[in-house]
C-alpha cells in the first residue's frame, strides 16, 4: 500500500490551490459586462445602474462594471450569452427568478438554471395590483365586477416575465379572469400601456409601482404583502389569500457556470459591499426597495427553494 505523508498532501493541496490565487490576485484584470436580459428604464436596469458603480468601487483593482441590455427574446438571448460566456469573471449578469424557470421549463432556453455560477442577490420586491389614476376601477371590489362581465386585460412582457407568472397564480388565488396583452420588452413598457388604456389593470412590483403612483400616474389597488406599505391598499391578509405573499421577484447575479471559486468570493463580497453602500441605501430606502444581501450558497437555496414554489403551479402557468 502506497503511503502518502501529510506534508505531501498540504503540498499537494497548495499547488492545487495555487492557479486559484492567481486568479483571485489578478482579478479583475479588464471591465466587468453585466448583461441585463430586458429593456432600458424597467426594474432590472434600473437595480444594475444604482448598483453597479458602487459594486466597481468595492473591487481589489480599479475597472468599471459596465451594464448592457440584450433585450431581444424576452430573456432567452441574454440569459443564454451569460451561460456561454468564459468563465472568468469578466461577464455577469442579473436573472429574474421566477422568470427564468419558465423560460427554461419552455424547452427553447439554451441555460441550465442548476449550472450558473450565483454571486448573490440584489433584492426582493413583492407585487401588486395597480390601475391608471383616471381609471373608473377605483377597488378590488371594482376589478372583480369588471371580472364578471368580462376577463380583465393585462399588458406585460410574456411568458417568459416574472409579472405573468405573478398575474396567473394572483388571478387563480383571487378568482379573477384575465386575458394579456403581450410583446412589451420591459416593465416599464407594460407599465406605461396600462397607464395610457392599453389594458385594465396591471401586476407588477411596488417600487415601480410607487413611483407611478407619486407621479399622479397610478393607483394602487392592492399590495401582495402580509400588510400592506401603502395607505388605503389592500393586502394578502385582507383579500383572504395569504399565499399571495409567497409572489416575489428576486433578482439574482450570476456567472457562467465553473467559474473560479475565488472569483465568485470577490464578487459576491464586492455586491455584498455595495448593497451596503450609503448611497444605495439612500436610493433602495426612497423608492421603497428591499435589498438582501446574500452569499453565493444562500442564492443557490433560494433557487431551489423558488423552484419548488412555482413546480406546484407548474400546471397552471403552462395552461395560461
Amino acid at each position: 500500500m502506497m503511503r502518502i505523508e501529510r506534508r505531501s498532501l498540504l503540498g499537494a493541496a497548495a499547488a492545487s490551490l495555487a492557479p486559484l490565487r492567481g486568479h483571485a490576485a489578478d482579478f479583475p484584470g479588464q471591465d466587468i459586462k453585466f448583461i441585463i436580459p430586458y429593456g432600458a428604464g424597467g426594474g432590472f436596469d434600473l437595480y444594475v445602474r444604482q448598483i453597479a458603480p458602487a459594486m466597481a468601487a468595492a473591487l481589489p483593482n480599479k475597472v468599471q462594471i459596465l451594464p448592457e441590455n440584450i433585450d431581444v427574446g424576452g430573456g432567452v438571448k441574454g440569459i443564454s450569452q451569460l451561460y456561454k460566456s468564459k468563465s472568468d469573471g469578466a461577464t455577469i449578469g442579473v436573472l429574474n427568478i421566477p422568470g427564468m424557470f419558465v423560460l427554461q421549463r419552455g424547452g427553447g432556453a439554451l441555460f441550465d438554471l442548476a449550472k450558473f455560477s450565483y454571486i448573490g442577490s440584489m433584492g426582493r420586491d413583492y407585487y401588486g395590483i395597480g390601475v391608471a389614476q383616471n381609471s373608473p376601477i377605483k377597488s378590488m371590489a371594482d376589478l372583480r365586477t369588471l371580472s364578471e362581465q368580462r376577463p380583465i386585460k393585462f399588458p406585460t412582457t410574456g411568458r417568459e416575465g416574472t409579472a405573468f407568472s405573478a398575474t396567473v397564480i394572483a388571478m387563480k388565488l383571487l378568482g379573477l379572469r384575465g386575458s394579456f396583452i403581450t410583446g412589451y420588452k420591459g416593465s416599464n413598457d407594460y407599465i406605461v400601456a396600462a397607464i395610457r388604456g392599453d389594458g385594465d389593470a396591471v401586476i407588477t412590483t411596488l417600487p415601480l409601482m410607487r413611483q407611478m403612483r407619486d407621479g399622479g400616474l397610478m393607483r394602487i389597488l392592492a399590495t401582495f404583502e402580509d400588510k400592506s406599505s401603502v395607505p388605503g391598499a389592500e393586502d394578502s391578509t385582507s383579500l383572504g389569500q395569504p399565499g399571495l405573499s409567497e409572489i416575489i421577484l428576486e433578482r439574482v447575479v450570476a456567472a457562467p457556470p465553473k467559474l473560479p471559486a475565488p472569483i465568485q468570493a470577490t464578487l459576491s463580497r464586492a455586491l455584498g459591499e455595495a448593497i451596503a453602500d450609503p448611497a444605495v441605501k439612500a436610493w433602495a430606502d426612497k423608492t421603497g426597495t428591499l435589498l438582501v444581501a446574500r452569499s453565493p450558497d444562500d442564492t443557490a437555496k433560494l433557487i431551489a427553494d423558488q423552484a419548488k414554489f412555482y413546480e406546484t403551479w407548474k400546471i397552471q402557468l403552462d395552461a395560461a
